[in-house]
C-alpha cells in the first residue's frame, strides 16, 4: 500500500542581499561580546565569539606556532541598509625575509623593511632617507594594515612635510597595549573607533565557500578615506585596485567577486555560466554515466567514520 503524509508550506526564508564596490561605513562595535552581538542583531545568537587564538607563521626564522587575535570591526552604512565586518588578524611575532630584514612600523603607522642595526639604532641607510625613523619598531604580522585602517578612519595628516606638530600624526600602538589588545582587551580600538564621526571607505565582496554558499566578505588589505568614495576623480581607486591585483596575483581572494572595476556599489547577481563547446562534455549525453573514481572514493566515506 502506497501513502504520503500531509503537505508543508515551505517558506522562502531570509534572503540576505549581499554587495560587491566600495561603500562608507560607521564603525559600529569592536570585537562585541555575545550580548553586545544580540543586542546589535536584535536576536539571541547560539555562540560566544571568540577573538584569540594561535597561528602558525613560517619566515627566514623558520615556522612557529605564536599567540593571535582576531579584530572584527562591524560596520553599518548611513542608511542601515548595508552591514558586515571588517576582520584582521594580529599575530604576536615579527615578519623576517629571506635578506635578513625585518618588517617594520614607525610612530605614524609607515612600513618597510630594515636590518637589525638600522633598527635598534633608529637610524636609516642614506637611500631610504624618505622615510622616517621616529618611533621605528619591529612591526607585528597585521598590525601595519591594522593601523592604516585606524589612520584612514581618523584622517590623519598624510604628508607630515606639512604638518607643523607631527605629534597630530602620530598612528602608534604601544607595547603595553599589544600586551592588553593579545588578552582580548581592545578598549583602545574601542576608544579610537568612538572617537570619531568619519566614516571608513571599503571595498565589499561576496565570497563563494566550498559548500557553494555565497557570503558577504571585504577587502582588509586596503581601506579608503571618507572622500575618496564620493570623489570625481576618474583614478581615486587606482592604489586599492592595485593593492587588489597585487593580492589576487598572489593568490589570494580567488574565490571572491569584488564587482566591476569602477567599484561602484551594487547588489550582486550570480551570472549563469555560459555553455559551449569549452565547458560542455561532448560525449554522447544519453550514455550511461559512470561514477568517476573521486565520487566512488566519496561513495566509502562513511566506512571511516
Amino acid at each position: 500500500m502506497s501513502g504520503f503524509g500531509t503537505q508543508v508550506e515551505v517558506g522562502e526564508g531570509i534572503q540576505r542581499k549581499l554587495y560587491t564596490g566600495a561603500e562608507n561605513f560607521k564603525v559600529v562595535g569592536v570585537n562585541p561580546t555575545k550580548a553586545e552581538l544580540e543586542a546589535m542583531y536584535g536576536r539571541e545568537i547560539n555562540f560566544d565569539p571568540e577573538y584569540i587564538g594561535v597561528t602558525k607563521v613560517s619566515d627566514s626564522d623558520g615556522e612557529r606556532e605564536v599567540p593571535q587575535i582576531r579584530l572584527d570591526f562591524y560596520l553599518s552604512n548611513e542608511d542601515e541598509s548595508v552591514t558586515t565586518k571588517l576582520q584582521f588578524y594580529v599575530a604576536n611575532t615579527h615578519h623576517k625575509s629571506q635578506t635578513g630584514k625585518y618588517k617594520v612600523i614607525n610612530a605614524f603607522g609607515r612600513d618597510t623593511w630594515l636590518d637589525e642595526d638600522a633598527i635598534k639604532t633608529k637610524q636609516v641607510p642614506d637611500n631610504m632617507q624618505w622615510y622616517s625613523a621616529d618611533g621605528v619598531k619591529v612591526a607585528k604580522r597585521g598590525e601595519v594594515e591594522l593601523v592604516s585602517f585606524l589612520v584612514n578612519l581618523l584622517n590623519l595628516p598624510f604628508n607630515l612635510d606639512k604638518v607643523e606638530d607631527k605629534s597630530e600624526a602620530y598612528a602608534s600602538i604601544s607595547k603595553e597595549e599589544w600586551v592588553k589588545i593579545f588578552a582580548g582587551d581592545v578598549t583602545l580600538l574601542k576608544n579610537i573607533t568612538q572617537s570619531t564621526n568619519n566614516k571608513i571607505g571599503v571595498l565589499l565582496g561576496v565570497k563563494t565557500k566550498g559548500d557553494s554558499k555565497l557570503v558577504q566578505t571585504t577587502f582588509n588589505r586596503h581601506t579608503l578615506r571618507q572622500y575618496i568614495i564620493p570623489s570625481i576623480k576618474k583614478d581615486n581607486f587606482k592604489y586599492i585596485l592595485k593593492d587588489l591585483d597585487e593580492a589576487v596575483a598572489a593568490g589570494a581572494f580567488g574565490n571572491v567577486d569584488f564587482g566591476p572595476r569602477d567599484l561602484a556599489i551594487r547588489e550582486h547577481e550570480i551570472t549563469p555560466t555560459a555553455i559551449s563547446t569549452e565547458n560542455a562534455n561532448q560525449l554522447d549525453v544519453f550514455a550511461t554515466a559512470e561514477a568517476s573514481a573521486d565520487d566512488m572514493d566519496d561513495a566509502k566515506d562513511w566506512l571511516d567514520e
